[in-house]
């Protein structure tokens, strides 16, 4: 497993092996060890697009659609990378295929996490961001759709706690932070403003 090792990790590793058509390196290994499927089964409100009907033409491959119809993220089959980025609704989401499929698994098993502080459209702390990839290790950076709605840029961290913030100017437009420690959640959401 070259690109989507990390994706896998987190959804029980890869399936048995199919043959697929011809794409780039790192969605190639996604469909052939059925990243497709067991992403469909975790991000259960999106259509997520199968191998088998995948249809690699001269135009971009879809490969989710979001559940309220708000836009696709696809992918240009012809893009000449191993590892190309990923776009939502035509803008940039993603710097490389193997950072969306991470990150929309990672963020959709964060949000059914039990132990949260999640606030909505609340004032980002200034530093916050650098601040938290002081205390934590930072995950992949998604840009311009965060859930149901625009934004600059979602930003990901773990380590002694989970968190997500997704920002629009200076404010995040929704944050979570999961960590099993009450003080722990609290001193992350107090970081990111949620608190």
């Amino acid at each position: 497993m070259l690109w989507n090792a990390a994706a896998f990790d987190l959804v029980g590793g890869p399936g048995d092996e199919i043959a697929v058509g011809s794409l780039p390196a790192a969605v190639r290994e996604w469909f052939r060890y059925g990243g497709d499927e067991r992403m469909a089964a975790v991000c259960r409100d999106n259509l997520i697009a199968r191998a088998g009907d995948l249809r690699v033409g001269g135009k971009p491959l879809v490969l989710e659609s979001d559940g309220q119809g708000c836009g696709d993220w696809t992918v240009d089959p012809g893009a000449g990378e191993d590892d190309p980025p990923v776009s939502f609704g035509g803008s940039r989401y993603a710097d490389h295929f193997s950072e969306y499929v991470y990150a929309r698994l990672w963020e959709t098993l964060l949000w059914r996490e039990r132990d949260t502080v999640t606030e909505f459209d609340h004032r980002l702390p200034e530093g916050a961001i650098a601040g938290l990839g002081g205390w934590l290790r930072p995950l992949p950076t998604t840009y311009g759709w965060a859930l149901n709605q625009g934004c600059d840029a979602t930003y990901r961290f773990e380590g002694d706690a989970r968190v997500a913030v997704a920002v629009s100017g200076g404010v995040a437009v929704w944050s979570v932070v999961a960590a099993r420690s009450p003080e722990v959640r609290e001193h992350f959401a107090r970081m990111v403003g949620a608190l």
